[in-house]
Protein backbone atom coordinates (compact mmCIF):
# COMPACT_ATOMS: atom_id res chain seq x y z
CA UNK A 1 0.00 0.00 0.00
CA UNK A 2 1.35 3.42 -0.91
CA UNK A 3 2.37 5.89 1.71
CA UNK A 4 -0.05 8.72 2.42
CA UNK A 5 2.35 11.36 1.17
CA UNK A 6 4.67 10.91 -1.77
CA UNK A 7 8.19 12.24 -1.88
CA UNK A 8 7.11 15.49 -3.49
CA UNK A 9 5.45 16.54 -0.24
CA UNK A 10 8.80 17.14 1.43
CA UNK A 11 7.64 20.13 3.40
CA UNK A 12 5.02 18.04 5.19
CA UNK A 13 7.49 15.23 5.75
CA UNK A 14 9.90 17.77 7.20
CA UNK A 15 7.25 19.00 9.60
CA UNK A 16 6.49 15.46 10.72
CA UNK A 17 10.15 14.67 11.34
CA UNK A 18 10.97 17.95 13.01
CA UNK A 19 8.21 17.92 15.61
CA UNK A 20 9.76 18.56 19.00
CA UNK A 21 7.29 20.71 20.89
CA UNK A 22 5.54 24.01 20.64
CA UNK A 23 8.75 25.89 21.34
CA UNK A 24 10.47 24.37 18.32
CA UNK A 25 7.57 25.27 16.06
CA UNK A 26 7.61 28.82 17.34
CA UNK A 27 11.31 29.17 16.61
CA UNK A 28 11.37 27.16 13.36
CA UNK A 29 13.32 29.22 10.85
CA UNK A 30 12.00 29.77 7.36
CA UNK A 31 14.47 31.36 4.96
CA UNK A 32 11.54 32.81 3.00
CA UNK A 33 10.18 34.66 6.06
CA UNK A 34 10.80 38.35 6.38
CA UNK A 35 12.26 39.09 9.84
CA UNK A 36 9.88 40.93 12.16
CA UNK A 37 12.47 43.33 13.51
CA UNK A 38 12.64 46.45 11.38
CA UNK A 39 10.04 45.26 8.90
CA UNK A 40 6.69 46.74 9.93
CA UNK A 41 7.47 50.30 8.89
CA UNK A 42 4.82 51.09 6.29
CA UNK A 43 1.27 50.36 5.25
CA UNK A 44 2.48 48.33 2.27
CA UNK A 45 4.67 46.16 4.49
CA UNK A 46 1.77 45.50 6.86
CA UNK A 47 -0.46 44.47 3.96
CA UNK A 48 2.31 42.27 2.63
CA UNK A 49 2.57 40.59 6.01
CA UNK A 50 -1.22 40.12 6.07
CA UNK A 51 -1.07 38.26 2.77
CA UNK A 52 1.64 36.06 4.24
CA UNK A 53 -0.63 35.24 7.19
CA UNK A 54 -3.37 34.11 4.81
CA UNK A 55 -0.92 31.80 3.06
CA UNK A 56 -0.14 30.08 6.37
CA UNK A 57 -3.76 28.87 6.61
CA UNK A 58 -3.10 26.29 3.88
CA UNK A 59 -0.81 23.90 5.71
CA UNK A 60 -3.17 22.68 8.49
CA UNK A 61 -5.86 21.71 5.97
CA UNK A 62 -3.72 18.78 4.79
CA UNK A 63 -4.29 17.21 8.24
CA UNK A 64 -7.61 18.59 9.45
CA UNK A 65 -9.76 15.85 7.89
CA UNK A 66 -7.76 13.21 9.79
CA UNK A 67 -8.75 14.82 13.08
CA UNK A 68 -12.34 15.78 12.34
CA UNK A 69 -14.27 14.29 9.42
CA UNK A 70 -12.81 10.81 9.80
CA UNK A 71 -13.79 10.72 13.49
CA UNK A 72 -17.42 11.18 12.47
CA UNK A 73 -19.86 8.80 10.80
CA UNK A 74 -19.20 10.40 7.40
CA UNK A 75 -15.86 8.88 6.40
CA UNK A 76 -13.45 6.12 7.35
CA UNK A 77 -10.03 4.68 6.60
CA UNK A 78 -10.72 2.18 3.82
CA UNK A 79 -7.33 0.45 3.68
CA UNK A 80 -7.83 -2.77 5.58
CA UNK A 81 -4.66 -4.48 4.29
CA UNK A 82 -2.32 -1.59 4.97
CA UNK A 83 0.77 -1.93 7.15
CA UNK A 84 2.04 1.60 6.51
CA UNK A 85 2.45 3.34 9.90
CA UNK A 86 0.90 6.61 8.72
CA UNK A 87 -2.18 4.80 7.43
CA UNK A 88 -2.56 2.94 10.72
CA UNK A 89 -2.36 6.26 12.55
CA UNK A 90 -5.33 7.54 10.58
CA UNK A 91 -7.19 4.31 11.26
CA UNK A 92 -6.49 4.57 15.00
CA UNK A 93 -7.96 8.08 15.03
CA UNK A 94 -10.99 6.77 13.14
CA UNK A 95 -11.79 4.52 16.10
CA UNK A 96 -10.67 6.91 18.87
CA UNK A 97 -7.40 5.17 19.66
CA UNK A 98 -4.90 7.76 18.46
CA UNK A 99 -1.70 7.74 20.54
CA UNK A 100 -0.19 10.93 21.91
CA UNK A 101 2.78 10.50 19.56
CA UNK A 102 0.61 10.42 16.40
CA UNK A 103 2.66 12.40 13.88
CA UNK A 104 -0.37 13.85 12.07
CA UNK A 105 -1.92 15.14 15.28
CA UNK A 106 1.43 16.76 16.02
CA UNK A 107 1.72 18.15 12.50
CA UNK A 108 -1.72 19.76 12.60
CA UNK A 109 -0.82 21.26 15.97
CA UNK A 110 2.56 22.46 14.72
CA UNK A 111 1.41 24.03 11.45
CA UNK A 112 -1.45 25.75 13.27
CA UNK A 113 0.85 27.28 15.86
CA UNK A 114 3.26 28.33 13.11
CA UNK A 115 0.41 30.23 11.51
CA UNK A 116 -0.55 31.77 14.86
CA UNK A 117 3.05 32.94 15.29
CA UNK A 118 2.91 34.81 11.96
CA UNK A 119 -0.42 36.36 12.90
CA UNK A 120 0.89 37.41 16.31
CA UNK A 121 3.89 39.06 14.71
CA UNK A 122 1.61 41.13 12.47
CA UNK A 123 -0.66 42.11 15.34
CA UNK A 124 2.38 43.20 17.36
CA UNK A 125 3.51 45.27 14.40
CA UNK A 126 0.09 46.94 14.47
CA UNK A 127 0.61 47.66 18.19
CA UNK A 128 -2.37 45.65 19.35
CA UNK A 129 -2.57 43.51 22.47
CA UNK A 130 -5.01 41.22 24.20
CA UNK A 131 -6.32 42.32 27.59
CA UNK A 132 -7.40 39.15 29.41
CA UNK A 133 -9.08 41.13 32.17
CA UNK A 134 -11.50 42.96 29.89
CA UNK A 135 -11.50 40.28 27.19
CA UNK A 136 -10.77 42.81 24.46
CA UNK A 137 -8.20 43.60 21.80
CA UNK A 138 -6.59 46.94 22.58
CA UNK A 139 -4.79 49.36 20.27
CA UNK A 140 -1.64 51.09 21.46
CA UNK A 141 0.36 54.07 20.23
CA UNK A 142 1.11 53.79 16.51
CA UNK A 143 3.45 55.89 14.37
CA UNK A 144 3.20 54.39 10.88
CA UNK A 145 1.54 56.72 8.38
CA UNK A 146 -1.84 55.19 7.53
CA UNK A 147 -5.46 55.74 8.47
CA UNK A 148 -6.71 54.29 11.71
CA UNK A 149 -9.47 52.53 9.77
CA UNK A 150 -6.91 50.77 7.59
CA UNK A 151 -4.81 49.80 10.61
CA UNK A 152 -7.88 48.31 12.29
CA UNK A 153 -8.98 46.59 9.08
CA UNK A 154 -5.68 44.70 8.87
CA UNK A 155 -5.81 43.91 12.58
CA UNK A 156 -9.40 42.71 12.24
CA UNK A 157 -8.49 40.27 9.49
CA UNK A 158 -5.54 38.98 11.50
CA UNK A 159 -7.77 38.58 14.55
CA UNK A 160 -10.24 36.56 12.46
CA UNK A 161 -7.52 34.14 11.39
CA UNK A 162 -6.20 33.74 14.93
CA UNK A 163 -9.70 33.09 16.26
CA UNK A 164 -10.33 30.54 13.50
CA UNK A 165 -7.22 28.62 14.58
CA UNK A 166 -7.97 28.73 18.28
CA UNK A 167 -11.59 27.68 17.70
CA UNK A 168 -10.33 24.55 15.95
CA UNK A 169 -7.66 23.93 18.60
CA UNK A 170 -10.00 24.21 21.57
CA UNK A 171 -12.59 21.92 19.99
CA UNK A 172 -9.97 19.30 19.12
CA UNK A 173 -7.58 19.47 22.11
CA UNK A 174 -9.46 21.32 24.87
CA UNK A 175 -7.47 23.89 26.83
CA UNK A 176 -4.37 24.73 24.80
CA UNK A 177 -1.55 27.28 25.04
CA UNK A 178 -2.86 30.81 24.74
CA UNK A 179 -0.10 32.63 22.88
CA UNK A 180 -1.07 36.17 21.90
CA UNK A 181 2.40 37.51 21.09
CA UNK A 182 5.65 36.29 19.57
CA UNK A 183 7.61 34.42 22.23
CA UNK A 184 11.03 32.83 22.39
CA UNK A 185 11.68 29.15 22.98
CA UNK A 186 12.45 29.69 26.64
CA UNK A 187 9.39 31.87 27.14
CA UNK A 188 7.15 29.28 25.52
CA UNK A 189 8.26 26.64 28.01
CA UNK A 190 6.81 28.74 30.82
CA UNK A 191 3.36 29.09 29.25
CA UNK A 192 0.88 26.70 30.88
CA UNK A 193 -2.22 25.26 29.28
CA UNK A 194 -5.11 27.69 29.53
CA UNK A 195 -8.58 26.66 30.54
CA UNK A 196 -11.21 26.07 27.87
CA UNK A 197 -13.11 29.09 29.22
CA UNK A 198 -10.04 31.35 28.82
CA UNK A 199 -9.46 30.15 25.26
CA UNK A 200 -13.06 30.93 24.34
CA UNK A 201 -12.75 34.36 25.98
CA UNK A 202 -9.74 35.01 23.74
CA UNK A 203 -11.61 33.78 20.64
CA UNK A 204 -14.54 36.06 21.41
CA UNK A 205 -12.20 39.05 21.81
CA UNK A 206 -10.59 38.40 18.43
CA UNK A 207 -13.88 37.88 16.61
CA UNK A 208 -15.46 40.97 18.12
CA UNK A 209 -12.43 42.94 16.96
CA UNK A 210 -12.81 41.43 13.48
CA UNK A 211 -16.57 42.03 13.31
CA UNK A 212 -16.05 45.69 14.19
CA UNK A 213 -13.14 46.45 11.86
CA UNK A 214 -13.05 44.23 8.76
CA UNK A 215 -14.54 45.40 5.47
CA UNK A 216 -18.33 45.51 5.68
CA UNK A 217 -19.32 46.05 2.05
CA UNK A 218 -22.13 43.82 0.81
CA UNK A 219 -21.18 40.97 -1.48
CA UNK A 220 -21.74 42.12 -5.07
CA UNK A 221 -21.58 45.82 -4.16
CA UNK A 222 -17.87 46.16 -3.62
CA UNK A 223 -15.80 48.89 -5.20
CA UNK A 224 -12.82 48.00 -7.35
CA UNK A 225 -10.52 48.68 -4.40
CA UNK A 226 -12.57 46.42 -2.14
CA UNK A 227 -12.66 43.65 -4.76
CA UNK A 228 -8.90 43.43 -4.31
CA UNK A 229 -9.48 41.98 -0.85
CA UNK A 230 -12.21 39.56 -1.88
CA UNK A 231 -11.38 36.21 -0.39
CA UNK A 232 -10.17 37.78 2.83
CA UNK A 233 -12.04 37.98 6.10
CA UNK A 234 -14.98 40.39 6.13
CA UNK A 235 -17.31 41.63 8.83
CA UNK A 236 -19.78 39.00 7.60
CA UNK A 237 -17.27 36.16 7.90
CA UNK A 238 -16.37 37.33 11.41
CA UNK A 239 -20.01 37.51 12.48
CA UNK A 240 -20.78 34.09 10.99
CA UNK A 241 -17.82 32.49 12.77
CA UNK A 242 -18.67 34.32 16.00
CA UNK A 243 -22.22 32.96 15.72
CA UNK A 244 -20.84 29.42 15.44
CA UNK A 245 -18.71 30.03 18.53
CA UNK A 246 -21.77 31.27 20.41
CA UNK A 247 -23.75 28.20 19.34
CA UNK A 248 -20.93 25.98 20.57
CA UNK A 249 -21.11 27.78 23.93
CA UNK A 250 -24.90 27.41 24.04
CA UNK A 251 -25.50 31.16 23.66
CA UNK A 252 -28.20 30.81 21.04
CA UNK A 253 -29.68 34.29 21.42
CA UNK A 254 -26.28 35.92 20.78
CA UNK A 255 -25.78 33.71 17.74
CA UNK A 256 -29.23 34.49 16.38
CA UNK A 257 -28.64 38.23 16.46
CA UNK A 258 -25.48 37.88 14.38
CA UNK A 259 -26.98 35.39 11.93
CA UNK A 260 -29.97 37.66 11.34
CA UNK A 261 -27.56 40.47 10.48
CA UNK A 262 -25.55 38.32 8.04
CA UNK A 263 -28.69 37.03 6.32
CA UNK A 264 -30.24 40.47 6.01
CA UNK A 265 -27.24 42.63 5.19
CA UNK A 266 -24.26 40.67 3.83
CA UNK A 267 -25.40 40.30 0.22
CA UNK A 268 -24.43 36.62 0.27
CA UNK A 269 -26.92 34.13 -1.15
CA UNK A 270 -27.54 30.52 -2.18
CA UNK A 271 -26.51 29.52 -5.71
CA UNK A 272 -29.67 28.11 -7.23
CA UNK A 273 -30.55 25.88 -10.16
CA UNK A 274 -29.70 22.32 -11.12
CA UNK A 275 -25.97 23.09 -11.11
CA UNK A 276 -26.06 25.50 -8.18
CA UNK A 277 -24.50 23.13 -5.67
CA UNK A 278 -21.68 22.10 -8.02
CA UNK A 279 -21.01 25.74 -8.91
CA UNK A 280 -20.28 26.53 -5.26
CA UNK A 281 -17.09 24.45 -5.50
CA UNK A 282 -16.09 25.08 -9.11
CA UNK A 283 -12.49 26.17 -9.66
CA UNK A 284 -13.80 28.58 -12.30
CA UNK A 285 -16.34 30.16 -9.94
CA UNK A 286 -14.24 30.90 -6.88
CA UNK A 287 -15.41 33.33 -4.19
CA UNK A 288 -18.99 33.18 -5.45
CA UNK A 289 -21.97 34.58 -3.53
CA UNK A 290 -22.24 31.50 -1.34
CA UNK A 291 -18.65 31.57 -0.09
CA UNK A 292 -18.44 33.66 3.07
CA UNK A 293 -14.85 32.62 3.77
CA UNK A 294 -12.51 30.13 2.13
CA UNK A 295 -8.86 29.19 2.33
CA UNK A 296 -7.45 29.99 -1.08
CA UNK A 297 -5.32 27.65 -3.17
CA UNK A 298 -3.68 28.35 -6.52
CA UNK A 299 -2.36 25.81 -9.00
CA UNK A 300 0.60 26.54 -11.24
CA UNK A 301 3.47 24.63 -9.59
CA UNK A 302 4.26 27.59 -7.32
CA UNK A 303 3.70 25.72 -4.06
CA UNK A 304 0.27 27.26 -3.48
CA UNK A 305 -1.85 24.31 -4.66
CA UNK A 306 -3.86 21.90 -2.54
CA UNK A 307 -2.85 18.27 -1.94
CA UNK A 308 -6.39 17.09 -1.20
CA UNK A 309 -7.29 16.07 -4.75
CA UNK A 310 -4.34 13.67 -4.64
CA UNK A 311 -5.01 12.45 -1.12
CA UNK A 312 -8.68 11.69 -1.69
CA UNK A 313 -8.63 10.36 -5.29
CA UNK A 314 -8.73 6.60 -5.81
CA UNK A 315 -5.45 4.91 -6.72
CA UNK A 316 -7.36 2.31 -8.75
CA UNK A 317 -7.50 3.33 -12.43
CA UNK A 318 -10.43 1.05 -13.26
CA UNK A 319 -12.47 2.45 -10.40
CA UNK A 320 -11.65 5.99 -11.48
CA UNK A 321 -12.69 5.22 -15.04
CA UNK A 322 -16.04 3.74 -14.05
CA UNK A 323 -16.89 6.50 -11.62
CA UNK A 324 -15.55 9.24 -13.91
CA UNK A 325 -13.33 10.66 -11.20
CA UNK A 326 -10.88 13.30 -12.32
CA UNK A 327 -7.33 12.05 -11.94
CA UNK A 328 -4.64 14.24 -10.42
CA UNK A 329 -1.09 13.63 -11.57
CA UNK A 330 1.11 11.85 -9.04
CA UNK A 331 0.45 9.51 -6.14
CA UNK A 332 -3.23 9.18 -5.26
CA UNK A 333 -4.06 8.13 -1.74
CA UNK A 334 -7.61 6.74 -1.56
CA UNK A 335 -8.06 8.32 1.86
CA UNK A 336 -11.07 9.78 3.66
CA UNK A 337 -13.55 7.43 2.03
CA UNK A 338 -17.26 8.20 2.48
CA UNK A 339 -19.15 5.52 4.37
CA UNK A 340 -21.98 3.56 2.78
CA UNK A 341 -23.95 4.85 5.74
CA UNK A 342 -23.49 8.44 4.53
CA UNK A 343 -24.23 7.54 0.92
CA UNK A 344 -27.42 5.69 1.85
CA UNK A 345 -28.65 8.50 4.09
CA UNK A 346 -29.23 10.73 1.05
CA UNK A 347 -32.42 10.60 -0.97
CA UNK A 348 -31.64 9.04 -4.35
CA UNK A 349 -32.58 12.27 -6.12
CA UNK A 350 -30.47 14.51 -3.87
CA UNK A 351 -28.00 16.08 -6.29
CA UNK A 352 -25.47 16.54 -3.48
CA UNK A 353 -24.99 12.79 -3.13
CA UNK A 354 -23.65 12.06 -6.59
CA UNK A 355 -21.65 15.28 -6.68
CA UNK A 356 -19.94 14.60 -3.34
CA UNK A 357 -19.57 10.81 -3.57
CA UNK A 358 -18.71 8.48 -6.42
CA UNK A 359 -19.47 4.79 -6.06
CA UNK A 360 -17.73 1.87 -7.75
CA UNK A 361 -20.19 -0.92 -8.51
CA UNK A 362 -18.42 -4.21 -9.27
CA UNK A 363 -19.28 -6.00 -12.49
CA UNK A 364 -20.07 -9.69 -12.85
CA UNK A 365 -16.41 -10.40 -13.56
CA UNK A 366 -15.01 -8.32 -10.69
CA UNK A 367 -12.99 -10.07 -8.01
CA UNK A 368 -14.90 -8.21 -5.31
CA UNK A 369 -18.63 -7.82 -4.85
CA UNK A 370 -18.28 -4.84 -2.53
CA UNK A 371 -19.35 -1.37 -3.54
CA UNK A 372 -16.61 1.19 -2.87
CA UNK A 373 -17.19 4.88 -2.22
CA UNK A 374 -14.83 7.74 -3.07
CA UNK A 375 -14.69 11.39 -2.04
CA UNK A 376 -15.45 13.41 -5.16
CA UNK A 377 -16.27 16.88 -3.82
CA UNK A 378 -12.61 17.97 -3.61
CA UNK A 379 -11.48 15.98 -6.64
CA UNK A 380 -10.08 17.72 -9.69
CA UNK A 381 -7.61 16.78 -12.40
CA UNK A 382 -4.19 18.34 -11.96
CA UNK A 383 -1.13 18.54 -14.17
CA UNK A 384 1.27 18.73 -11.21
CA UNK A 385 1.09 16.50 -8.16
CA UNK A 386 -0.50 18.05 -5.06
CA UNK A 387 -1.33 21.21 -6.98
CA UNK A 388 -5.12 21.42 -6.96
CA UNK A 389 -6.78 24.76 -7.65
CA UNK A 390 -9.78 24.05 -5.41
CA UNK A 391 -10.27 26.41 -2.47
CA UNK A 392 -11.31 25.03 0.91
CA UNK A 393 -14.67 26.43 2.07
CA UNK A 394 -14.69 27.40 5.75
CA UNK A 395 -17.98 29.30 5.89
CA UNK A 396 -20.79 29.16 3.37
CA UNK A 397 -24.09 31.02 3.24
CA UNK A 398 -25.99 27.74 3.53
CA UNK A 399 -24.10 27.26 6.81
CA UNK A 400 -25.44 30.61 8.00
CA UNK A 401 -29.03 29.65 7.11
CA UNK A 402 -28.82 26.30 8.87
CA UNK A 403 -27.12 27.82 11.93
CA UNK A 404 -30.09 30.20 12.11
CA UNK A 405 -32.43 27.18 12.18
CA UNK A 406 -30.27 25.63 14.89
CA UNK A 407 -30.23 28.82 16.96
CA UNK A 408 -34.01 29.27 16.85
CA UNK A 409 -34.44 25.58 17.60
CA UNK A 410 -38.07 25.31 16.51
CA UNK A 411 -40.21 25.22 13.40
CA UNK A 412 -41.70 28.52 12.28
CA UNK A 413 -42.25 30.07 8.84
CA UNK A 414 -38.77 31.66 8.84
CA UNK A 415 -36.80 28.58 9.91
CA UNK A 416 -38.77 26.34 7.56
CA UNK A 417 -38.10 28.80 4.74
CA UNK A 418 -34.36 28.85 5.40
CA UNK A 419 -34.24 25.06 5.76
CA UNK A 420 -36.03 24.71 2.44
CA UNK A 421 -33.67 27.09 0.65
CA UNK A 422 -30.96 24.52 1.24
CA UNK A 423 -33.19 21.46 0.89
CA UNK A 424 -34.87 22.35 -2.41
CA UNK A 425 -31.62 23.57 -4.00
CA UNK A 426 -30.59 19.90 -3.76
CA UNK A 427 -33.52 18.93 -6.02
CA UNK A 428 -35.73 17.75 -3.16
CA UNK A 429 -39.39 18.46 -2.48
CA UNK A 430 -39.91 21.23 0.05
CA UNK A 431 -40.45 20.17 3.64
CA UNK A 432 -43.77 21.08 5.26
CA UNK A 433 -44.62 21.83 8.87
CA UNK A 434 -45.96 18.29 9.13
CA UNK A 435 -42.45 16.96 8.43
CA UNK A 436 -41.03 18.83 11.45
CA UNK A 437 -43.98 18.95 13.84
CA UNK A 438 -42.09 17.63 16.88
CA UNK A 439 -38.86 18.79 18.45
CA UNK A 440 -37.12 15.54 17.56
CA UNK A 441 -38.25 15.69 13.92
CA UNK A 442 -37.20 19.34 13.61
CA UNK A 443 -33.76 18.74 15.08
CA UNK A 444 -33.26 15.65 12.94
CA UNK A 445 -34.18 17.63 9.81
CA UNK A 446 -31.64 20.35 10.61
CA UNK A 447 -28.92 17.84 11.55
CA UNK A 448 -29.53 15.76 8.42
CA UNK A 449 -29.50 18.81 6.19
CA UNK A 450 -26.16 19.89 7.62
CA UNK A 451 -24.77 16.39 7.13
CA UNK A 452 -25.79 16.25 3.47
CA UNK A 453 -24.89 19.85 2.68
CA UNK A 454 -21.41 19.85 4.27
CA UNK A 455 -20.32 16.24 3.76
CA UNK A 456 -16.53 16.03 3.34
CA UNK A 457 -16.04 19.64 4.49
CA UNK A 458 -14.80 18.77 8.02
CA UNK A 459 -18.00 19.99 9.66
CA UNK A 460 -19.78 16.81 10.76
CA UNK A 461 -17.65 15.96 13.82
CA UNK A 462 -17.84 19.47 15.23
CA UNK A 463 -21.58 19.55 14.48
CA UNK A 464 -22.21 16.32 16.38
CA UNK A 465 -20.37 17.61 19.44
CA UNK A 466 -22.21 20.95 19.31
CA UNK A 467 -25.67 19.41 18.87
CA UNK A 468 -25.56 18.06 22.42
CA UNK A 469 -25.81 21.72 23.49
CA UNK A 470 -28.05 23.22 20.80
CA UNK A 471 -30.22 20.28 19.69
CA UNK A 472 -30.13 17.71 22.50
CA UNK A 473 -32.25 15.08 20.75
CA UNK A 474 -29.15 14.55 18.53
CA UNK A 475 -26.59 12.78 20.68
CA UNK A 476 -23.05 12.38 19.35
CA UNK A 477 -22.34 9.17 21.24
CA UNK A 478 -25.62 7.58 20.16
CA UNK A 479 -24.88 8.53 16.55
CA UNK A 480 -21.42 7.00 16.76
CA UNK A 481 -22.70 3.86 18.49
CA UNK A 482 -25.03 3.35 15.55
CA UNK A 483 -22.15 4.06 13.18
CA UNK A 484 -19.99 1.39 14.83
CA UNK A 485 -22.83 -1.12 14.64
CA UNK A 486 -23.13 -0.51 10.90
CA UNK A 487 -19.36 -0.46 10.31
CA UNK A 488 -18.37 -3.44 12.50
CA UNK A 489 -18.04 -5.87 9.56
CA UNK A 490 -15.54 -3.50 7.99
CA UNK A 491 -13.49 -3.00 11.16
CA UNK A 492 -13.47 -6.78 11.64
CA UNK A 493 -11.15 -7.03 8.63
CA UNK A 494 -8.28 -5.46 10.59
CA UNK A 495 -5.92 -7.39 12.83
CA UNK A 496 -7.40 -7.59 16.30
CA UNK A 497 -10.96 -7.43 14.99
CA UNK A 498 -13.44 -5.60 17.18
CA UNK A 499 -16.91 -6.72 18.12
CA UNK A 500 -19.74 -4.19 17.94
CA UNK A 501 -19.76 -3.97 21.74
CA UNK A 502 -16.02 -3.26 21.84
CA UNK A 503 -16.36 -0.51 19.24
CA UNK A 504 -19.30 1.07 21.01
CA UNK A 505 -17.39 1.06 24.27
CA UNK A 506 -15.04 3.60 22.68
CA UNK A 507 -17.72 6.29 22.86
CA UNK A 508 -17.53 6.08 26.66
CA UNK A 509 -13.74 6.51 26.65
CA UNK A 510 -12.28 10.00 27.38
CA UNK A 511 -10.48 9.76 24.03
CA UNK A 512 -13.85 10.25 22.34
CA UNK A 513 -14.06 13.89 23.38
CA UNK A 514 -10.55 15.21 22.78
CA UNK A 515 -7.34 14.45 20.94
CA UNK A 516 -4.13 14.13 22.96
CA UNK A 517 -1.84 17.07 23.52
CA UNK A 518 1.07 16.05 21.25
CA UNK A 519 3.58 13.95 23.13
CA UNK A 520 6.37 16.26 21.96
CA UNK A 521 4.87 19.00 24.14
CA UNK A 522 4.80 16.73 27.17
CA UNK A 523 8.30 15.26 26.96
CA UNK A 524 10.26 18.35 25.93
CA UNK A 525 8.95 20.68 28.61
CA UNK A 526 11.06 20.09 31.72
CA UNK A 527 10.33 23.54 33.17
CA UNK A 528 6.54 23.55 33.33
CA UNK A 529 5.07 20.01 33.27
CA UNK A 530 2.11 19.80 30.89
CA UNK A 531 -0.92 17.79 31.88
CA UNK A 532 -2.10 15.34 29.23
CA UNK A 533 -5.77 14.96 28.29
CA UNK A 534 -7.63 12.13 30.06
CA UNK A 535 -7.23 8.65 28.60
CA UNK A 536 -3.84 9.18 26.96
Amino acid sequence: MKNIFNTSKLFILFLVLSVSGCSDYIELENKNDIPQKGFYNSESELNYALSGCYSTLRAPIAYEWMLSEIRSDNTFMNLTATTVPQNLQIYSNDIFEAPAFDSFIESYWGTTYQSIRSINALLEGLKTSYNPNSGTIEYGSFTITMTEAERKRIAGEASFMRAYHYFNLVRLYGGVFLIDKVVSSEESLRIPRSTVADIYKFILADLKNASENCISAKYGNTTDAQKAVQGKATVWAAKALLAKVYLTLGQKADALQLLTDVIGNSGHSILTGATGYANVFSSTNEMNAEIVFAIRFKSGALGYGSSLSNLFATNNTSVASQTKLAQPVGTRGSYNNPTAELYNSYATNDIRRDYSIKVYKPTATSLSSTWTYWAAKHNIATTVANDSELDWPVLRYSDVLLMYCEAVGANNPTTLGYLNQVHTRAGLTALTSANVNTQALYEKAVADERRWEFALENQRWFDLLRFSTTMPTINAKAVMNNHFAVMQPFYAQYDGAYTTAQLQQKTADPKFDLLPIPNSEIVTNTINPIQQNPGY
